[in-house]
């Protein structure tokens, strides 16, 4: 990858082609950060679940925006995502920010470094922050009301377990773990996409 830049899209108008693209990579990346997510119900998997699916979203990011590398197409494609999660019982806030980083994860792919290896890596370190960061928002604001609220949804034992495991100092390492972890898997996802990105004449 050294040496490789990434070209401005010739076109920023989306078609149906894009719009097609969009909600595959939207269900993908959905059922990854989900499927990976369900070892939350294994309090000592839960990390492990989020770290794996960061990693491995990190590469259908990657695929996506060599695909489909207009502005407004990351921006969409995050929307729906949170909107997939709200139907899930996450934070509807999540959906407002998701528009915010979308659109700065957007600007960051049609304006930002021409290197790819710092442009998509960056981008997705502002993609990934909603998805991740959206749902423990309410914890944030009432650790207790939180932990209420899981109790009645996964039972009293599971609160218990999971308010062992899940601080806010332990969270807002893992979300600093997270930013690191997102960025080297947009670098692992620029180096799987390599060709995908020569076919579409962005690097």
């Amino acid at each position: 990858m050294k040496g490789i830049t990434m070209s401005t899209p010739t076109s920023s108008r989306l078609n149906t082609r894009d719009f097609i693209n969009i909600g595959v990579f939207t269900a993908l990346m959905f059922v990854i950060v989900f499927a990976f997510g369900m070892l939350g119900f294994i309090p000592a998997a839960m990390y492990a679940g989020f770290l794996l699916s960061i990693l491995v979203n990190g590469i259908i990011f990657a695929l996506f925006t060599a695909r489909t590398p207009k502005m407004g197409a990351l921006t969409i494609m995050l929307i729906l995502v949170e909107i997939l999660f709200f139907v899930t019982g996450h934070w509807v806030g999540g959906i407002a920010v998701a528009a915010v980083f979308g659109l700065l994860a957007d600007l960051v792919i049609t304006k930002g470094p021409k290197n790819v290896k710092v442009r998509v890596p960056l981008a997705y370190a502002l993609f990934i922050l909603p998805i991740y960061v959206s749902p423990w928002m309410p914890l944030f604001m009432n650790q207790d009301a939180y932990m209420s609220q899981i109790a009645e949804q996964m039972g009293a034992e599971y609160a218990a377990k999971m308010a062992q495991v899940v601080t806010i100092p332990i969270l807002l390492g893992f979300f600093v773990v997270m930013l690191i972890v997102g960025w080297l898997a947009g670098l692992l996802g620029t180096r799987v996409a390599r060709k995908h990105f020569e076919r579409a004449g962005l690097v």
